[in-house]
């Protein structure tokens, strides 16, 4: 009697556990069919590019690649590019919100978080975004997450920085002079050149760009945190930044700085050096592909060589670091497609990525003997593919790939590297705090007044003073309060 009972229990377990198991697979094929079945909407910004004849946004291969491979069924929105984050805006307020939007803007992400108005990705990361975890670093993570949630996944920037010196050798040596190292090196340089070549000297542009090299000379660059006696303080506020201030002034003086500043947009500073007014400036890696290029077709005697950083008195040297996080894939609230927006997501950071980015291997691109090369024509053709790149992995395999394939003669990796190992970057990693967003734009909008009213001699460097005062007056002492707090529960 007790071995039938036995075998009946057995048979009555066994039972169990299928009818188990095949309802978790039901479950498990159901949750597939859901998300095979899903519909997103998305915005995103394609910064003005074109498309070929009989496309869009909606309807090319590289969107059809994404949904193919991820069968989630992909609408997306593209605003003008200029006035973009107005129309974020606009779209925050309307009642009827896609179910991601990509941000560039930090103050963007941290006021609708203040505002309860993205949705909290902790948890469908973890469980959905696995790529998404491995491929993209921890420090980005950081700049995301609110109170120990996660509220964007983050596009982080491949280069470390995108600001490196040039010099017209030809000029070098035509004057016989020596490639320059120190900052006084620099200066002399600068006088000579201005003298016997009659050029406009080192180029500023406006909102004073293209100076961090020599702000670096002083150890400092401005809109970062560094650390002083124990705590993070704002790098526009320290003494560093006052010499550095009172150098330039005593160049614009001396007529070595450019006195066209406030006018020199970027299109201007590329004028001037196409046309042989500058022979020694602060060039973006990318410029000897752009004005350095022109100039050299212009005039095939310019010949342009990368120095090295300035060495300050106190034998400091650097170029400023680029924000790590470069834009924020936010979901609002009101969408019930989360885990499908990070499910494309993490198709976009790894299996999809190097197709997208670079463009369809054999087609975009190929390798020849080793070395990248790209098919323009097709390139700039299709490059609205880039827009689908709201997320990328830290991937140097990838960028070199891009950038020998876009000319080797450009020494476009060689600059990237060189900035990488040069690079000055913030002490603070965390996310855009509440007063950032509140204050921090303000704020910038005096700084660059004020400073660029020392430069050109409007104001005495005693001004300099006065800024500090009421930079922490008018929001700053908030600012440096929070981000203090988050440094020391680092």
């Amino acid at each position: 009697m007790k071995g039938l009972l036995s075998k009946k229990l057995l048979l009555l377990l066994a039972l169990v556990t299928v009818i188990m198991i095949i309802a978790a697979c039901s479950n498990e094929t159901s949750s597939e069919e859901e998300l095979e079945d899903a519909e997103i909407e998305i915005v995103v910004n394609n910064y003005g590019r074109n498309f070929p004849s009989g496309m869009d946004e909606n309807t090319n291969p590289y969107l059809e690649y994404i949904e193919e491979n991820t069968g989630i069924d992909v609408t997306v929105q593209v605003p003008p590019a200029e006035g973009y984050m107005e129309r974020l805006n606009v779209l925050m307020a309307s009642n009827d919100l896609p179910d991601l939007i990509y941000s560039p803007d930090a103050t963007w992400f941290v006021n609708y978080v203040n505002q309860n108005a993205l949705t909290p990705l902790t948890d469908i990361v973890e469980e959905h975004g696995k790529n998404l975890k491995k491929l993209i670093p921890d420090e980005a993570w950081q700049a995301v997450t609110v109170d120990g949630e996660v509220y964007a996944i983050p596009h982080i920037l491949q280069e470390k920085g995108s600001e490196i010196v040039y010099v017209r050798q030809d000029w070098l040596d035509e004057l016989g002079l020596e490639q320059p190292t120190t900052l006084d090196e620099y200066v002399n340089v600068l006088k000579e050149f201005k003298e016997k070549k009659n050029n406009s000297g080192f180029i500023m542009t406006d909102a004073l760009g293209r100076i961090s090299p020599i702000l670096g000379a002083f150890g400092i660059q401005r809109n970062q945190w560094v650390e002083r006696d124990g705590e993070l303080v704002y790098s526009s506020t320290t003494p560093e930044m006052k010499e550095a201030l009172a150098f330039l002034a005593e160049m614009y003086q001396d007529g070595i700085l450019d006195r066209e500043f406030p006018s020199n947009n970027l299109t201007v500073l590329g004028e001037k050096v196409a046309n042989d007014r500058a022979g020694l400036f602060t060039a973006a890696w990318w410029d000897t592909r752009g004005p350095i290029l022109t100039n050299q077709q212009n005039n095939p005697d310019a010949e342009w060589t990368s120095l090295e950083y300035p060495i300050g008195p106190d034998g400091h040297s650097g170029t400023v670091a680029s924000a790590f996080v470069r834009g924020y894939n936010a979901v609002p609230v009101t969408s019930e497609n989360a885990v499908a927006v990070v499910k494309y997501l993490d198709f976009i950071v790894s299996d999809g990525f190097r197709d997208i980015f670079l463009g369809f291997e054999d087609d975009i691109w190929s390798m020849e003997d080793g070395v990248a090369t790209t098919d323009f024509e097709k390139h700039n053709e299709h490059l609205y593919r880039q827009m689908y790149t709201t997320v990328e992995p830290l991937d140097p395999e990838t960028t070199k790939i891009r950038l020998d394939s876009l000319g080797l003669e450009f020494n476009l990796f060689d600059n990237v590297t060189k900035i990488g190992e040069h690079a000055m970057a913030s002490e603070y990693t965390g996310p855009p705090t509440r007063a950032s967003g509140q204050y921090g734009g303000q704020l910038k909008s005096m700084e660059d007044e004020i400073f660029a009213t020392i430069i050109a001699g409007n104001n005495s460097i005693d001004e300099f003073d006065k800024f500090v005062d009421r930079w922490y007056k008018e929001g700053g002492q908030e600012w440096t309060d929070e981000v203090n707090e988050w440094y020391k529960n680092q």
